[in-house]
C-alpha cells in the first residue's frame, strides 16, 4: 500500500527532516537500525537538518541506495555529499557507515556491495528498516533509469548501470534489492517532477512506480510536484 502526503513547498525540507528525525528517535532501543540514503538535491538539505537534530546515532547504520562510479572525494559522489552535510557533523562509528566501494571496475564494486548487503540482511537477518529514495523528472529512482537493462535484473541485489545520455556509470540497488526494505519513503520536490509523478502514481509508469516497502511505502511530495495529480490542490 502506498500513501501520498502533499507538503507545502516552503516547509517541505523542515517537515521531512522532522519526520525522519522522529523515526530515528522512536526506533527500538538496542537494536541496529539500517537506513539507506538517496543522493540528489532534495535530500541534501534534509541531511544537513538531521545533523542539527537531537538524534542518538548509536546503532544507526547508513547505506546508499545508489552511487556514481567516481572516487569518494569527487564532486559527483553521493557519499561525499552526505559526508559534508551529515557524517562530518555527527558521531557515527566508521563500521556503521556502509558506502559503495569504488574498486577497479563498476561490476566488482557492485559485487562487493552485494556481499556486504547479504552479510547483514540475509546472514545476520537484520532488518532494512528505512529506504529513502528520490525520483527524477524521467521517473527513475535510485539509479534505475527507464529502458536500461538494470530494470530486468532478477538475480542480483546490486548492479553496475551504464546510463546513456548522462555520461556516467552508476551503481544501484536493483528492484530485488529495494524490495528488502521494510519502509520506503520517496522524497519528491519541484515542478519539474510533476509530469513524471502523475505518470508514476496514476498510470503505473516508470521505475519509481515499481518500488514498495514490505510494511509501508510513503510518497512525501511538495505541492509543486503534486500540481498535476488528479484532485491535488493548486501549487
Amino acid at each position: 500500500m502506498r500513501t501520498i502526503d502533499i507538503l507545502d513547498s516552503e516547509t517541505f525540507t523542515q517537515v521531512a527532516t522532522e519526520r525522519i528525525a522522529r523515526i530515528l528517535s522512536e526506533r527500538t532501543p538496542r537494536l541496529p537500525f539500517h537506513m539507506f540514503l538517496s543522493g540528489g538535491s532534495t535530500p541534501k538539505a534534509i541531511y544537513a537538518g538531521l545533523a542539527e537534530a537531537d538524534i542518538d546515532w548509536t546503532g544507526v547504520h547508513l547505506w546508499w541506495g545508489d552511487e556514481r562510479f567516481v572516487p569518494p572525494d569527487h564532486a559527483d559522489s553521493n557519499f561525499r555529499m552526505v559526508k559534508e552535510q551529515l557524517l562530518s557533523r555527527v558521531d557515527i562509528p566508521t563500521q556503521q557507515i556502509h558506502s559503495w566501494p569504488i574498486l577497479s571496475t563498476p561490476e566488482l564494486s557492485a559485487e562487493t556491495y552485494e556481499r556486504e548487503f547479504l552479510s547483514f540482511f540475509e546472514n545476520l537477518q537484520h532488518r532494512l528498516d528505512l529506504q529513502l529514495l528520490g525520483m527524477g523528472d524521467d521517473g527513475h529512482t535510485a539509479s534505475l533509469f527507464p529502458a536500461r537493462p538494470a530494470l530486468e535484473e532478477r538475480d542480483h541485489l546490486c548492479v553496475a548501470n551504464h546510463v546513456q545520455g548522462k555520461d556516467s556509470i552508476r551503481l544501484s540497488l536493483t528492484f530485488k534489492g529495494l524490495a528488502r526494505s521494510e519502509n520506503v519513503v520517496f522524497l519528491v520536490k519541484g515542478k519539474g517532477k510533476a509530469k513524471a509523478l502523475k505518470e508514476v502514481l496514476e498510470d503505473g509508469q516508470h521505475p519509481a512506480s515499481k518500488v514498495f516497502g514490505r510494511e509501508s511505502t510513503a510518497m512525501w511530495v511538495d505541492s509543486e510536484a503534486a500540481s498535476l495529480l488528479s484532485g491535488a490542490p493548486s501549487a
